[in-house]
């Protein structure tokens, strides 16, 4: 009859000491999972600094080239005004053709030779096409180098 005190007190003692195996077992595997997950957050926060640099780096490509488009463009625009309004000229490189037969009247022709308006127009658009083109390829190279690696 002594032992069932003890039996009961053993008892109580082995399932104490079992259920804190349990619980540091479930701790262990808990801490696991958490020590995990703070690693995957960390590497999210890295991506996502990393990817806010990139961000920032093509917007200020962005404005650099857009600036330095705008630029040229003004100055095509300046120039087209200057030459509308007579300030400066268009200087075209041309060879007019010698007549064979020299007649009194082709003193008269020897005016210099100038574009006409439509062509004059025609030649600053494309200039600011050229223009244009010239700076977006510009910006998609230092894009690639950038952005590409």
């Amino acid at each position: 009859m002594l032992w069932r005190p003890y039996a009961f007190v053993v008892a109580m003692i082995v399932a104490l000491v079992l259920s804190l195996v349990f619980l540091n077992s479930r701790y262990k595997t808990v801490k696991q999972n958490y020590q995990t997950l703070k690693q995957k957050y960390h590497e999210q926060i890295e991506a996502l600094e990393l990817q806010q640099q990139k961000i920032e780096a093509l917007r200020q490509l962005d404005i650099k080239h857009t600036e330095e488009l705008n630029n040229a463009k003004a100055e095509i625009d300046k120039l087209n005004d200057a030459v509308r309004a007579g300030v400066k000229r268009l200087h075209v490189n041309a060879v007019c053709p010698i007549p064979k037969t020299a007649t009194t009247q082709s003193r008269h022709n020897e005016a210099t030779p100038q574009l006409s308006k439509a062509a004059r127009e025609d030649y600053f658009r494309l200039r600011a096409m050229i223009a244009e083109n010239e700076k977006q390829t510009e910006y998609l190279q230092q894009y690639i180098k950038t952005q590409c690696y």
